[in-house]
């Protein structure tokens, strides 16, 4: 496991947000305000894991894709995902301000590459994210981060 990706970005205080939304919205409280906790998003540290841990150190130009991939995540394109996964990284990013608990699937553009590698999922449990190839299987990581009570939507033959 190694990591990938850090937000090198000053965290803003709550003091801060608040003093910005009081100023930009002209609101004495703007706490109240549903969606404000989406003023404290950033992504948690991201780590490769397995697989693609192997291809990138083989292959150091995959990190370009992957730092795409984690571009898109950021602009709301989590790839394919779920219905129910979309609605789920929409409310933590918005209603909650956070990563944790939420996927976005991806694949390689440039030609080959999908089928030299396949599909990547980048993950966030808890208060990290791995970046792992789909057929990566993830049961020891999950039972780490959410005991025996992990669900995924879509089922993998590995």
């Amino acid at each position: 496991m190694r990591l990938f990706y850090h937000d090198e970005s000053k965290e803003k205080s709550y003091e801060e947000i608040v003093q910005a939304c009081q100023k930009g919205y002209g609101v004495e409280h703007p706490e109240k305000i549903n969606g404000f906790n989406s003023f404290f998003y950033r992504l948690d540290d991201i780590y490769l894991i397995g697989r693609l841990e192997t291809w990138v150190n083989n292959n150091p130009e995959l990190e370009t894709d992957l730092n795409v991939f984690i571009k898109r995540f950021l602009k709301e394109d989590y790839g394919f995902v779920t219905r129910a996964e979309a609605d789920n990284n929409l409310e933590n990013k918005w209603l909650c301000g956070s990563c944790c608990w939420t996927i976005g699937r991806y694949s390689f553009e440039k030609d080959g590459y999908d089928a030299r590698y396949g599909g990547v999922v980048l993950e966030f449990l808890r208060d990290r994210g791995f970046l792992y190839s789909i057929e990566e299987d993830m049961s020891v990581i999950y039972r780490q981060y959410a005991g025996n009570n992990h669900k995924c939507d879509l089922k993998y033959n590995l």
